[in-house]
């Protein structure tokens, strides 16, 4: 970042409050906490951050830890975000207090998130007759079971329903918190935070790419290798020949470990990461279809609004309205030759 300071033109939905309760779902709080509460210098404004105790103390959570929460329900009033990471069972009971908080709080219009198995809190609530939700693709059936009005969809990372968000699995909950960073301040706030935390700053597809995937054991030859070129490349032809001949082996060869290495095909694999890297230049540049056909190796305009519309489900044009309305550059260090 070099040390500048980003500005936000929104600056919404700033008071945090992350639940801490006895059985904790400790990554899905830490994730939280180190999404929210992470003091941010580089950026002109953020969130306000606190935790707030569901049950007396001790708070304990996997792995033996202990939190100490000096926050209490009453804290949710004033809150414009309250983040729900997990829950310590599908099975357990919803304390009065807590149900009595949140419904208080959506009767405000005060945004609850959840992260995971945080959903059956929002259920037990009766929070959420009026909403589509996800969950992890293993709670779905349980979820369908015990609330048969809620609507739920299994194949998405998270789901912004306005005053309601829930989230799959709980690496999803990072796709959720970036998705609130974009929402209340801005496309170039979330990518830096992406940025610090090594992650995509938006993920596409839905759980079912994670359920049962061949994973491979090890990298033979040089394909891990081979990506981090291709990623590095991308405005280039990449013939299998080419491909192969990087990898010191054969085009049959090279495909077979290809798709063992990532799931996909060469040339579907590349097709996805010129997808992606087109994202990233209509999020934060202000280059033309053209221009972002040639860097991305798309080569024609034609061509990237074939596969973006595939893979996305959107044009360009229209994706580049949902996260830059007014047109203009976020980021123009990037990509500007």
């Amino acid at each position: 970042m070099s040390g500048e300071t980003i500005s936000a033109e929104k600056t919404v939905n700033k008071k945090v409050c992350i639940l801490a309760y006895d059985g904790l779902c400790t990554f899905e709080y830490s994730l939280a906490v180190e999404i929210f509460a992470l003091a941010r210098p580089e950026f002109s404004t953020w969130y306000d951050c606190q935790v707030v105790a569901v049950d007396k103390q001790p708070i304990r959570g996997l792995g033996n830890i202990v939190i100490q929460a000096d926050k209490d329900l009453t804290k949710l009033a004033a809150a414009d975000l309250i983040i729900i990471p997990g829950w310590r069972g599908v099975d357990r009971m919803v304390p009065p207090d807590l149900k009595q908080a949140l419904i208080d709080a959506n009767q405000k219009g005060i945004r609850i998130a959840s992260i995971c198995s945080g959903v059956f809190v929002l259920a037990a609530c009766g929070l959420l007759d009026k909403y589509k939700v996800t969950t992890h693709w293993k709670y779905v059936d349980i979820l369908s079971e015990r609330y048969p009005d809620i609507s739920i969809n299994p194949d998405v990372l998270y789901i912004d329903s306005g005053d309601i968000l829930t989230s799959a699995g709980s690496a999803a909950g990072i796709d959720l918190c970036l998705h609130i960073i974009r929402t209340d301040f801005g496309v170039e706030y979330a990518n830096e935070v992406a940025r610090q935390l090594v992650v995509p700053a938006h993920r596409d597809g839905g759980q079912a790419q994670f359920i049962l995937r061949p994973v491979a054991h090890e990298y033979r030859g040089n394909v891990a290798k081979l990506l981090d070129t291709i990623r590095e490349e991308l405005g280039q032809d990449w013939k299998i020949g080419r491909m192969a001949e990087i990898c010191n082996t054969s085009p049959r060869t090279l495909q077979r470990r290809f798709r063992v290495a990532t799931g996909l095909s060469p040339h579907s694999w590349i097709t996805r990461e010129r997808v992606e890297l087109a994202k990233d230049l209509l999020e934060t540049t202000d280059l033309n279809i053209e221009k972002i056909a040639e860097i991305t190796g798309l080569k024609t305009p034609e061509t990237l609004r074939h596969h973006f519309k595939k893979i996305t489900g959107a044009s360009p044009t229209k994706f580049r309205s949902k996260f830059n309305p007014d047109g203009r550059a976020w980021i123009t260090r990037r990509h500007s030759s």
